[in-house]
């Protein structure tokens, strides 16, 4: 059970280096205009929290499941 956990705390951290990487990306784009940057970087900043929300979400409802395999031993 303790595995599901771990998963999802490894999701969310490679989760959250995916939009913080498209993030610099978008704010370091010099194609754009200051306009479709900013835009870019609110969707993506609405995607971002949609997600990590998500995973946390995921990791609070595994929590308590892990713990209580670890306390059982198995």
């Amino acid at each position: 059970m303790e595995w599901r956990l771990f998963t999802a705390l490894a999701v969310l951290i490679i989760g959250n280096g995916y939009w913080a990487l498209r993030y610099y990306q978008a704010r370091h784009q010099t194609g754009w205009d200051e306009n479709r940057r900013v835009a870019e970087m609110e969707s993506l900043q609405d995607h971002w929290l949609q997600f990590s929300t998500v995973a946390i979400i995921l990791i609070m409802l595994l929590a308590p499941l892990a713990r209580q395999a670890l306390l059982s031993g198995g």
